[in-house]
């Protein structure tokens, strides 16, 4: 592999890292990279719950995460669909540390921002490890990608969050609401050259410039909507010094912040390059390459929101949807969101947020006096199940989310919940001579021929 590699690119990596580390990079893109999960600790309770011939070892450096010994259909596992567990780079997974060790600091009730979210890695465990009462944003700027972020946190069952797809300026605009944002920036992607390998023919040096000017002016975009005292985590899955250290550099710099060291164990075999700038290398790790860096707001910040003229206004929840959460209707459906002290805090804000895709889960709706409940809402955790359900098998699961009619008789009538080794899998409606498929259809397997394979015992 590393006589494929672009000589600029080897060049600039040994310019970036000592040489040493430099040529063990080289050597290690020719290895086949590692599959890793993240389990939802809010659907299966631990490493119990899994088949032990597919776990091969737990993830050092987060607790939820895991490495497998084989790459299995995912597609085929009800677990996946039904958000037991989310497909995610290990390295990567340190920013839920990252995440953690910030709230520890930061003031209840507060507002994170997932700025780059698609399609869901982080926002999922961001998502997990926010307190009571904090909420997430999670944005994407490209709307063609944010879909695939909407579903998954759907899927992953918290309903703390809001989904928006805008640009980093126009969120900038909300000048101090944020304590907490999360830039995972679009880069050249060297980290990803073993597990992607296409990536390596639109490497060039020009695009790895583009790349860091990119990620200044987005960095300069979103500055202002940080609150005083607030944080940045800044992240790439890039290697060269561009993007990543000089960047920090300049960003610090030119936005008067701070960079904050942590204490991470030394059996992380996390590469402190300078004072707050990390790097974790895939030949010392068993993920792939993955800069981050935690930038910290010292200016004096002032939270200044102006509200849109579509103002989103809390209505009136039915006493069945249980205390603790706020319904906001859309489109005539009413969504659900976890309430807390982020409302106290900022009773109006989906009105202030620029591109709202949705505020936090499909509750459902009534249709001739009869609640209809989502299958969004089935997958939601700590809900109150005010409807019926039945349990199925491994085959009938898969031929729900195919959206296939489920010719299962019942005496049940209405909405009904499926259920899967204890797992919530969405909603159907029983009909007299059968189920009525009530998954999203945008959410549905394609692939008619699919064989069953969990990770789940």
């Amino acid at each position: 592999m590393s006589k494929t590699l672009p000589k600029e690119f080897v060049a600039l990596l040994q310019q970036s890292l000592p040489l040493s580390e430099a040529s063990a990079i080289v050597d290690c893109i020719d290895k086949i990279p590692n599959v890793s999960i993240r389990l939802n600790r809010h659907k299966i309770d631990g490493i119990n719950q899994l088949e032990p011939s597919v776990i091969l070892k737990p993830i050092i450096h987060c607790k939820d995460g895991f490495l497998l010994s084989r790459r299995i259909s995912f597609t085929g596992d009800p677990g996946f669909h039904a958000g037991g567990y989310y497909v995610q780079e290990a390295n990567s997974m340190v920013i839920g540390h990252v995440a953690e060790e910030l709230l520890k600091i930061l003031p209840k009730g507060i507002v994170a921002l997932d700025l780059c979210g698609a399609p869901g890695g982080k926002s999922t465990h961001i998502s997990s490890v926010l307190r009571d009462g904090d909420l997430l944003v999670a944005n994407e700027t490209i709307a063609s990608r944010c879909n695939v972020l909407l579903e998954n946190l759907c899927k992953w069952g918290l309903a703390n969050h809001i989904v928006t797809t805008s640009s980093a300026q126009n969120l900038g605009k909300l000048r101090g609401l944020f304590h907490l944002v999360l830039a995972d920036m679009p880069c050249s992607g060297e980290g990803m050259f073993r597990k992607n390998p296409t990536a390596i023919n639109e490497w060039s040096i020009g695009n790895v410039q583009l790349c860091s000017e990119r990620q200044q002016r987005i960095t300069h975009d979103i500055w202002p909507s940080i609150a005083q005292g607030g944080y940045l985590v800044y992240s790439t899955c890039t290697f060269n010094k561009k993007e990543n250290e000089d960047n920090i550099h300049g960003l610090r710099d030119s936005l008067h912040a701070k960079t904050v060291r942590l204490a991470i164990p030394k059996e992380w075999n996390v590469l402190e390059t300078e004072p707050g700038m990390y790097r974790m290398m895939p030949h010392q790790t068993d993920g792939e390459g993955f800069f981050f860096s935690i930038l910290q707001k010292t200016q004096e910040q002032k939270c200044v929101l102006q509200k849109k003229i579509s103002i989103h206004i809390p209505k009136q929840l039915p006493e069945f949807l249980t205390q603790g959460h706020l319904g906001y209707e859309e489109k005539g459906a009413l969504m659900l969101i976890k309430n807390g002290l982020w409302f106290q805090h900022h009773p109006h804000l989906p009105a202030f947020l620029p591109h709202v895709k949705q505020i936090g889960i499909n509750a459902g709706f009534f249709n001739k006096k009869n609640w209809k409940p989502h299958s969004e809402y089935d997958l939601m955790v700590n809900k109150l199940d005010h409807y019926p359900s039945i349990s199925v098998d491994t085959e009938t699961a898969l031929r729900y989310y195919k959206r296939e009619f489920l010719p299962i008789k019942t005496t049940l009538k209405g909405g009904v919940g499926l259920r899967w080794k204890g797992l919530s899998l969405g909603t159907v409606n029983a009909l007299t001579h059968g189920l009525n498929n009530l998954w999203p259809m945008s959410w549905r397997i394609l692939n008619q021929s699919l064989k069953p394979d969990t990770l789940l015992l």
